[in-house]
């Protein structure tokens, strides 16, 4: 009868053991849970800030991004550039609406930080011949002689491609004509002989009319048709954008950039959109399509715009044209 108490005992005696342990095991693993809770806590309060250090950086870039586009609103055509533009409004045809859109702002940007890049390159250049200059000042008197920098070789321009548009029998030409996004309605009449209305690189007709989607400045879930037209003004041509879901509410202006900005401005905010705000008023209007520059080109009285200069266009050829042009139908 006593072996089986003695029995009893020793296992009471490991099981209390093992409880001990186990405890001891516990008590380390809530300690360690507590000091893990606090490092998330810490973590997490790192990556709020960092999330608005972030949208805070964001909003300066926008904010440079438009600044920038105010003082140089048309700075950014390049013939590379409108080489790109005419080849990005080629594949339009294949790419739905919503990635022309961030195509176009995503360029817009890219254009704003290419100035930006040019800048620090010559502040980088100037830095360098400074400090070359100084060191051979500095060694005993003596100038030493100054690696010449290459120079970049010229580069050829190239000719910016272009459709050719019918024309009637009496040489105009027959509109409307779909051109990419936009429709251009009417090509309208050149004034020659106010500086105003043209520039070096732009000729601004008045009576030029076209229209183009975009995304409605009332309804955040849908997009609408958004008319440009430059009329004679004042002092100058006026540019208007008029909506087709706002017919009684155009958006005037002095330049075609600030005819749009309010647009994109309005679009992005009822979407709750991060994207930059800056637009290149041309491109929206259409006057820095290749095509449409051609046909202006081509209009009476424009060899009389002193200030512009002239573009060289190469043709595309037949098959291209037949695939890419078709006759706009009027509302």
């Amino acid at each position: 009868m006593g072996r089986p108490k003695i029995q009893l005992n020793v296992q009471s005696e490991e099981d209390n053991t093992s409880n001990e342990n186990s405890y001891e095991k516990y008590k380390k693993l809530k300690r360690k849970f507590k000091e893990l809770f606090k490092i998330n806590e810490q973590l997490n309060q790192e990556y709020s800030q960092t999330l608005k250090e972030v949208k805070k950086c964001k909003e300066e870039r926008d904010g440079i991004l438009e600044k920038l586009t105010q003082l140089i609103p048309e700075s950014k055509s390049t013939n590379d550039t409108r080489e790109l533009t005419q080849l990005t409004s080629e594949s339009n045809n294949t790419r739905d609406f919503q990635d022309i859109l961030n195509a176009q702002d995503t360029q817009n940007a890219q254009d704003a930080q290419n100035t930006f890049n040019i800048i620090d390159i010559i502040e980088a250049d100037a830095n360098f011949s400074r400090t070359l200059k100084r060191k051979a000042t500095n060694d005993n008197d003596q100038p030493s002689i100054i690696p010449k920098r290459r120079k970049a070789p010229l580069k050829v321009p190239r000719n910016i491609k272009a459709h050719c548009v019918d024309k009637d029998e009496n040489g105009d030409f027959i509109l409307p004509v779909g051109i990419g996004l936009h429709t251009l309605l009417s090509h309208g009449t050149i004034v020659y002989d106010r500086p105003a209305f043209h520039n070096n690189r732009y000729i601004y007709p008045v009576g030029y009319s076209i229209r183009r989607p975009y995304f409605s400045m009332i309804d955040p879930l849908k997009n609408t048709i958004y008319t440009s037209r430059i009329e004679d003004g004042v002092d100058g041509p006026k540019f208007i954008v008029q909506a087709q879901d706002q017919p009684n509410d155009p958006i005037v202006a002095s330049s075609a950039t600030g005819a749009w900005t309010p647009v994109i401005k309005q679009a992005n905010s009822i979407r709750n959109r991060k994207h930059s705000n800056a637009a290149s008023g041309p491109d929206y209007f259409g006057l820095s399509q290749p095509t449409i520059r051609k046909m202006i080109q081509e209009l009476p009285n424009a060899e009389k715009c002193k200030n512009y200069a002239f573009q060289v266009f190469e043709l595309y050829s037949g098959g291209i044209m037949k695939k890419v042009f078709k006759k706009g139908k009027e509302n």
